[in-house]
């Protein structure tokens, strides 16, 4: 859908970026996550636009100058991300908050079906793309590409269980048990200590960006969500969604009605196909680029799999509430206990 280009935003597009107007956008994407454009100036030369959806789940998590600064350090390190172009933070212009990035035109997003030009086999390659580019991210030295006071690593993981329950809490509209029995089980499991690095925070395989004519990674996209913390939760987020997960429900209260079926079907899909390596193959790469062990990696499965479910139900609630009528949305009412009861499966 093509959007209409205010005049206040052309000369603001004029005097920021290395283009002439007229400009058009073109929507891509809208949701829960930050809305996302194709911009386009009067030469054919594109960008991509991200400004914050019409119903935010949270206004941090779609902090546009807090994603900038993060795509600027990324690019400092030479880790795969888009390159920034432009930030605008006034909400006087037109479509404000928005940022402004580097458009991969021959990328493709992944979820169930590998591009044709690749190799039928090409899903292992796909794997070993994945957790090479995670392991970069995580190898980047935050304090030396400006990412100084980014986060909070201190009590970062004494944090996260208060912090997605008391989240959960203020929006609960339905009793979710598996939240009590999972907070319960991470206070009782945190690892004592943890290397602090540049989390992602929504880190898979659908926040990838990869060449449409063969199997390589262009670039990690979507990163409003980073931090500074244990950057071991993006790779127990990949882990809990990678391969089957087959899950058989309890009939208590809260447990999800649809047995077998794994929550947010779509994600990772490809992970599912003939020739995935299993998550052993997975966790021995990471091990290796990164050049230390993981130790626990159940904990943070069941973490990210809780914070997940956490964040997702607020999504629930405003569908219940007649403020986001998707299709996505609607099915979270299966989504999320089933989500909870598949990390109550990996605690177990």
């Amino acid at each position: 859908m093509t959007l209409a280009v205010a005049e206040a935003l052309q000369a603001w597009l004029d005097d920021h970026l290395d283009g002439t107007g007229p400009w058009r956008l073109e929507r891509l994407t809208g949701g829960n996550s930050n809305e996302t454009c194709l911009l386009t100036d009067a030469a054919g030369a594109s960008w991509v636009l991200r400004r914050p959806p019409q119903h935010a789940l949270s206004a941090s998590a779609h902090d546009v100058g807090r994603e900038y600064r993060v795509l600027a350090a990324l690019a400092a390190a030479g880790a795969p991300a888009p390159r920034p172009a432009a930030c605008c933070e006034d909400p006087d212009v037109p479509g404000g908050p928005f940022l402004v990035m580097e458009h991969l035109p021959d990328a493709v997003s992944i979820t169930d079906t590998l591009p044709a030009p690749w190799p039928a086999d090409a899903v292992g390659t796909l794997a070993d793309e994945v957790v090479d580019a995670l392991a970069a991210v995580h190898r980047v030295t935050w304090k030396e590409v400006g990412l100084d006071g980014f986060g909070r690593p201190d009590g970062f993981l004494e944090r996260q269980v208060r912090r997605w329950y008391g989240q959960w809490e203020r929006i609960a509209r339905r009793p979710l048990p598996r939240m009590d029995d999972l907070a319960a089980w991470l206070e009782r499991r945190r690892p004592a200590t943890f290397r602090a690095g540049l989390v992602h925070g929504d880190f898979h395989v659908d926040n990838c960006l990869f060449a449409r004519s063969r199997p390589r990674l262009l670039a990690v996209i979507d990163w409003e969500m980073a931090t500074i913390g244990d950057p071991l939760l993006d790779l127990g987020l990949l882990l809990a969604f990678w391969g089957p997960r087959p899950v058989e429900h309890s009939d208590g209260p809260g447990s999800a009605p649809l047995r077998g079926r794994p929550a947010m079907p779509a994600l990772q899909a490809v992970s599912r196909a003939p020739g995935a390596p299993p998550v052993e193959h997975l966790v021995a790469r990471y091990e290796d680029r990164v050049g230390h062990p993981v130790g626990d990696v159940a904990y943070y499965r069941v973490l990210a799999l809780f914070k997940l479910a956490a964040i997702v139900e607020a999504a629930y609630s405003q569908y219940l509430a007649g403020d986001l009528v998707t299709a996505y949305a609607a099915a979270l009412e299966h989504d999320v206990p089933t989500l909870l009861e598949e990390a109550w499966a990996t605690a177990d």
